[in-house]
């Protein structure tokens, strides 16, 4: 027998797109998987449409509880989590029917804690394409974990391995549940980048988080995010300072991010090319915030 995977999927007031988001799910190539849905409070029929799913199918699990918010509910449903491998689902979204296998045999040789991270298909609110993935090669690493998320929770999947661990320091101060899932497989074993996309990621009015495919709507994003996430970013990477300091590389330039509010400390960061973004806009970017102490 296969080894099992479990899809953790968080919902609120998603009954507009979840059919079809369900209906990917359980067309999956891979034989082996459960669903794990936790309603977040929803108050439309969502959660109608996911009792109508779990009384038709076996493998579908769906625990209607109060509004925490979407970091809060992803990682409550890892704690729930007993598969080999474990990836995050948004309500939204289309997968790709080679989505979970092509993820299962990139970590599956892995017995240290190992996240995949997969490409993406932007696509309208009718699933009309709007581009075909992210060209780039990218390069995971724990100094780039520490200033960006290179990965959408919907692409994630993660071994036993990770899960285990993550449960072990379930976060408070998590800019989001996806940022601190790479942070964690940066520092304790492996992270998998594969350029190629499996799944439509739907942009619309009310996407959590969402993309764009120009340079201005880019822009605009990652200028809404910083000024969204200012402050955050420091109390996540203070307490994951807490949980994790085994590996003193590693320790050393997340203390030296951490450092660069002090004027004198500043230009280390800017000079350290260990501690970067994928993006040149976004690492120069990144450079003036932490000059200007806007960074954390």
């Amino acid at each position: 027998m296969g080894k099992k995977v479990q899809i953790l999927m968080s919902t609120y007031n998603g009954e507009k797109y979840l059919r079809e988001q369900l209906d990917s799910l359980l067309a999956q190539s891979y034989p082996d998987i459960e669903i794990l849905i936790r309603d977040d409070g929803s108050k439309d029929h969502t959660v109608s449409v996911l009792q109508e799913y779990s009384n038709r199918y076996d493998n579908i699990q769906v625990f209607p509880e109060k509004n925490t918010g979407v970091t809060d509910s992803f990682f409550e449903l890892l704690k729930k989590s007993d598969a080999d491998y474990i990836a995050f689902c948004d309500q939204d979204d289309v997968w790709l029917e080679q989505k979970v296998e092509r993820a299962v045999d990139k970590i599956s040789s892995f017995t240290e804690p190992a996240l995949y991270i997969g490409n993406k298909i932007l696509v309208d609110a009718d699933l009309n394409i709007i581009s075909e993935g992210d060209s780039r090669s990218l390069k995971p690493g724990f100094g780039n974990a520490l200033v960006e998320s290179i990965g959408s929770g919907c692409t994630m999947m993660m071994n036993r391995s990770l899960a285990e661990a993550l449960r072990l320091h379930i976060p408070k101060q998590a800019v989001i549940h996806d940022w601190w899932c790479y942070l964690a497989a940066a520092y304790l074993g492996t992270v998998v980048y594969d350029q190629n996309p499996y799944i439509w990621y739907r942009q619309h009015g009310n996407n959590e988080v969402g993309g764009s495919d120009s340079f201005f709507g880019q822009l605009k994003g990652k200028i809404r995010y910083l000024k969204k996430s200012r402050g955050k970013l420091a109390k996540q990477l203070e307490e994951f300072k807490q949980y994790y300091h085994s590996d003193e590389k590693k320790d050393r330039q997340l203390q030296e991010l951490l450092d660069a509010s002090a004027v004198s400390k500043r230009m280390k960061v800017v000079r350290d090319k260990t501690i970067y973004r994928q993006n040149g806009l976004d690492n120069r970017m990144m450079h003036l915030l932490v000059l200007a102490n806007r960074m954390l």
